[in-house]
């Protein structure tokens, strides 16, 4: 296969916008465009979408997010950690972002209106299975994480100063 076959499989748009429809779904109510874009690159980090797979109803950023873990050869790694290198993954992502917001606005899932994204059609992870079950349930925990607070509190929490 090559490389060009590996990125059309991995970097897919396609399936990034179903990734966000699954955010969304969580998120459960409109949503401002810049939490939409500080979505992707948290669930594309392989450590933040373990814990997020993870998550319940109840879970928050701090809890999510500041527990240390310990790796397999005895090593605690900070919570954060899990978030590191975030303003690259954004910057890196934002053209996926976009790319995923226009199929879902054209495939008529989503409707933009005054800066904020509604969601037209719900998507259960539990429809999905093995592997796909737990990226649509991670983003689909990162939305209900990311409908408890504010982008002030995510922007701090992650490290940056704004988006």
């Amino acid at each position: 296969m090559s490389l060009k076959h590996i990125q059309t499989l991995s970097m897919n748009p396609h399936f990034y916008g179903k990734l966000m429809q699954c955010f969304l779904s969580g998120y459960g109510k409109p949503c401002e465009v810049r939490l939409y874009f500080m979505a992707l690159p948290i669930l594309l980090y392989s450590e933040s979408r373990k814990k997020l797979i993870n998550a319940t109803s109840r879970s928050k950023m701090e809890t999510l997010f500041n527990t240390s873990q310990e790796l397999t050869d005895g090593v605690k790694i900070s919570g954060k950690v899990r978030l590191s290198g975030y303003l690259n993954r954004f910057e890196t992502l934002k053209e996926f972002s976009k790319k995923s917001l226009i199929i879902l606005y054209s495939e008529k899932k989503i409707v933009l209106k005054d800066n904020k994204i509604t969601l037209l059609n719900s998507v259960k992870y539990s429809d999905y299975s093995d592997n796909v079950r737990d990226w649509f349930k991670a983003a689909h925990y990162l939305g209900l994480v990311f409908a408890k607070t504010n982008e002030d509190h995510l922007n701090y929490f992650l490290g940056v100063d704004r988006l």
